[in-house]
């Protein structure tokens, strides 16, 4: 197996101390120890399908491609700060209807 590069964050509000400590408590910078834990590669086996709107344009490697939405948003999921640049603005609205 070959290393890997350590899993983005994205950008966050941490503190250099707290993403150190978030790095390491869900192992961003261990990424097969990541994937490992969280059934990536059984999961992605499953999701390298197509959607129809996808398959005109292809994908050289569905597989490799479901993996990495898988880790993106497992990472968001387990880590609610990650990449707030990215993350769905609530209303005041939306929180009453």
């Amino acid at each position: 197996m070959t290393e890997r590069e350590p899993l983005d964050l994205g950008a966050t509000e941490f503190s250099a101390e707290e993403e150190a400590r978030v790095r390491r408590e869900h192992d961003l910078d261990r990424p097969e120890v990541f994937d490992r834990r969280n059934g990536i590669d059984e999961r992605a086996g499953t999701r390298a399908s197509l959607l129809p709107e996808e398959a005109g344009t292809g994908s050289a490697d569905p597989e490799a491609q479901a993996r990495e939405v898988l880790r993106d948003s497992d990472v968001r999921t387990e880590i609610p700060g990650s990449a707030p640049d990215t993350m769905i603005e609530r209303r005041a609205s939306d929180e009453h209807g």
